[in-house]
Parts: C-alpha cells; structure tokens; sequence
C-alpha cells in the first residue's frame, strides 16, 4: 500500500516536471534565450509616419512634429475605447498645463473613422494649442510603435529618441506627472537614460 502511494506521488512529480520543463521551452521558443537583448527596449526612436490631423486639417509627419518641441508625447487611442474616452479630460488638461515648457502632443487615433472623431471631438470646444488629433489612416502606427492595446503614450526627446512610455490609461492629474518632466527631459543622453515604463 505505501509501495503504491509513493509510485503515485513520484508520477505526479515527474508530470509536474514535464510541464515546467514544457512550459520553459515554449517561453524560450516565444522569446528567445535570456540575453540583453529581452531587457532592452525595442521602440529606441519615434518612428517616421504620417497621419491626417483632424483638429487642424493636414498631414503630420511624426517626425516633423517632434522636431519642432521640447518633448513630444504619441497617444495611441480611439473613440470605440471606453479607457480612452474616460482619460481623455484628464490627459487634455495635462497637455494644458504642460504647454509652456514646450512639449507636444499627437493623439492618434486607430482602427477608427474620421466621422466619429470629429463628432467625438465636439465634446472638447478648447482643445490646448500644443495638441493635435489625428487619425491613422493607414492602421500602421501601433505595429511602428510596436504596441497591440490602448490607450498607450510614448513621450519622445526633440531628436526622436525614447524617453518613457505609459502603458493603459494614466492619472494625469497626478502631480508627479508634472514634477518627473525634469527628470525625463533633462540634459542626460537619452542612449544612457534608462527607459521608463508606466
């Protein structure tokens, strides 16, 4: 009787094993080996694309817009996403608050039609002069920036390099949001800062 309760309980660890030692090699066939290369971030640079501004009609090259700026955010949203149209106030007035020290906004949006973000935009009379609104047309911006959900932003340096990048809706109102901008936009090279993830 004890012979057979040991042959159980040694099946159940040699099956439990198996499946750690299965799920190990699935990770690894996923992700590759453990190198620096998993650790790094994979978005170094804005990336170059254009989109049609809705709030001011044009195109916008990504890097245009970031060139002519202190800072630039990329917001990643869209007007059938309930997280994006609740953090939308919030993310507008800290565009507001954050004008004078020269940053800029790009709010893209995905997957999305022009008719519906012009009529979502009714529902924000004054919108802050450094924000654009724009639609991807072309539903290449999320694979570019290398993102598969919103809302995301991604703050960006003058030059193009990445600096942060905010994952879901954030409390914008939140007065760190404010107080970290010296932190992510001071003089440090962007190559020796480490990238942040919210």
């Amino acid at each position: 009787m004890k012979l057979h309760f040991i042959q159980k309980l040694l099946i159940v660890f040699a099956l439990l094993g198996l499946t750690v030692l299965y799920a190990y090699y699935e990770r690894n066939k996923f992700y590759g080996s453990q190198s620096s290369e998993i650790t790094a971030p994979v978005l170094k640079e804005l990336p170059s694309f254009n989109v049609v501004g809705m709030n001011i009609p044009g195109l916008i090259n990504s890097k245009e817009f970031a060139k002519d700026s202190q800072g630039a955010f990329v917001h990643i949203w869209g007007t059938w996403c309930a997280p994006c149209e609740k953090e939308m106030p919030e993310f507008l007035t800290y565009a507001e608050k954050v004008e004078g020290r020269g940053l800029k906004f790009l709010l893209v949006a995905v997957n999305d039609e022009e008719v519906k973000i012009q009529k979502f935009l009714k529902r924000f009379p004054n919108i802050p002069k450094n924000v654009r609104f724009a639609l991807d047309t072309d539903n290449k911006v999320m694979d570019l920036l290398g993102t598969l959900k919103v809302p995301e932003t991604f703050l960006f340096s003058p030059e193009g390099k990445h600096i942060n990048k905010f994952i879901g809706p954030q409390d914008w109102l939140s007065e760190s949001y404010i107080t970290r901008l010296s932190f992510w936009l001071n003089d440090q090279k962007p190559e020796d800062r480490k990238i942040e993830t919210h």
